[in-house]
Parts: structure tokens; sequence; C-alpha cells
């Protein structure tokens, strides 16, 4: 520890710092309003300037402030993780818990959920399913260890997560057998008015509607959905061609009864983890990301 720099002083400041008032602080922090004043004081003289301003009604930070509270977070961001890591290795039954988008594949995830959920790894696993806002949120917050997504985050939004990928694999139109003997035959020309059931937002739907742009192809937009189940389960109906990735092609053959009519060119379905920080800490969540990568990279 450098000399001079009190780390509990450093903590109250930053305690300070969020809720904006010294009585706020020393109410969250059960310390003194006295004590915590000459605690600022210390810290202050030791990092050689003012942090706060005090105000009628609060506190504000002076840029000396600002520019040691995000040295704060960092610290004790890293102090959580410190403590996350070293109470993953203790033997207990630990708790993997996951968000997932509804786009995701099932299949997928009972591939990658193997190692993790193993009789020998003792793991209990806690799935939440919600929208990517809604679960980098709570990865943010530390409610969630990783966060299994079809789609990048917005970077602006989340700057403080990672994204891992862990797969790849390229985009094929699947439909009934009625459906692909019809649309096989001038393919992708055919598709022009063919009915599609495609997914409702993404990186997916954006490069698909590039694809059929570049193509001159306008074909009829018959549903837009998010959940992959429900995908499936129009296609089989013959509601419509479905792009599905190829690693999923012999699932949807066997389960859904589905063909494939052709490949879109340089369009691809990935799978990602997201995690707080690049680096994994929760075993089971670096178990997850090794299987899938085993078995999924590149298909």
């Amino acid at each position: 520890m450098p000399a001079g720099l009190n780390y509990r002083h450093l903590h109250h400041f930053w305690i300070v710092a969020q809720e904006g008032s010294l009585a706020g602080a020393s109410r969250r922090l059960g310390v003194q309003h006295s004590t915590l004043s000459s605690q600022l004081r210390s810290l202050e003289a030791a990092l050689g300037g003012r942090l706060l301003l005090r105000r009628p009604r609060g506190v504000r930070l002076t840029p000396r402030g600002e520019v040691v509270r995000g040295y704060c977070d960092q610290i004790f961001r890293l102090g959580g993780e410190l403590l996350e890591a070293a109470q993953a290795q203790a033997p207990a039954p630990g708790r993997l818990c996951l968000g997932m988008l509804p786009s995701v594949s099932r299949s997928l995830l009972h591939e990658t959920l193997r190692p993790p959920l193993s009789a020998e790894a003792a793991t209990r696993l806690e799935v939440a399913v919600g929208d990517a806002g809604t679960l980098c949120g709570e990865l943010i917050a530390g409610r969630l260890h990783a966060v299994i997504t079809d789609r990048l985050p917005l970077r602006a939004a989340h700057g403080d997560i990672h994204a891992h990928l862990i797969g790849q694999s390229r985009i094929g139109l699947y439909g009934t057998r009625r459906l692909a003997e019809r649309y096989r035959p001038g393919y992708p020309d055919s598709l022009d008015g063919a009915p599609l059931l495609l997914p409702a937002a993404g990186s997916l739907r954006e490069a698909l509607a590039s694809w059929f742009a570049e193509e001159g192809i306008r074909p009829r937009i018959a549903a837009e959905i998010d959940d992959v189940p429900l995908l499936k389960g129009l296609a089989a109906r013959g509601q419509g061609l479905a792009p599905i990735g190829r690693w999923l092609g012999e699932d949807a053959r066997r389960r859904f009864g589905l063909m494939q009519v052709g490949l879109v060119p340089g369009v691809f379905a990935r799978l990602y983890v997201l995690t707080l920080g690049r680096r994994v800490r929760h075993p089971a969540v670096q178990q997850l990301i090794d299987r899938g990568r085993d078995r999924l990279g590149g298909r």
C-alpha cells in the first residue's frame, strides 16, 4: 500500500461520492458525521488537494475528486471480483446465474451447459430470460454471472461488458418439404415474394435485409419473431421460411421436419457469452465458453 494512502478513507470517500452527501454516507456506513469529515480531510491531505465542495444540500466533486472517484470505481470493483473469485473456489455447491435472450436456441444452450451442470460440478443453475438491456443491467449489478446472447450489446450503454464469441455458423433458409421444393429451383431469385419468418430486430435481421437488397429480392414478411421455438414451430406448420444456423440444421430436420432451401452468402449466426470485464471470474462460465468453442466454433 502506498505510504500515506488509507484505503478505508478512500472507500468512505467513494460512498460519499455515491450518496452525494456526508449525511447519507454517514447513515450508510454507520460512521459518525464528524469522523467521516475528519477522514475526508486526511484523504485530501494525502492526495494533495480538495476532493469535495460542501453545498447546502450535499457535496459536489471537484475535478480532482472526479478523477479519484474513477480510480475508486476500478479499485473496489476489482475487490469485489477478488472476493467472488475466492468464494467460487470453495468446495460447497455453487450457483451459476445466467441471463439468456429469447432468440438464443435452447438446443445450443443444452450443448454448452453440459460440463458446468455435470454431477461432479455440483453447480446449481439459475436462468433469467429477458431483453438485452435488462439482462446487461443485471450483469453490471452483479446479479448475473454471464449473459448468453446472439447479438452484441450497444457499447455506449454497456461499456464494461466484454463479449466472448464462442461460435458462428452460416445461415440457411429452412422450410417444410413443400416450401423447400417450391423455392429451391432458381434460388435465391425464387425468394421474391416468398413468405419469411424473421427475427424482429438485431444484427441477423439487418444482415438479411442487406442481402435481400443486394440481390433485388422482395420477400413477404409473414411474421417477426424473436422466440426460436415459436419461429421453428411456425416454419414446421408451413407458414414460411425461417433463417436457421447450419449448426441447428440437423435438429431442425429431425424435430421439425424442416429442409434447407439454400444458404445466405456472408450471413452468420453468432453466439456470445457476455461477462463484466474481459477476465472470466466464475469457473463454470469459463467451462461454458470453452465447451461452446469446442462444439460450435466455426461451423
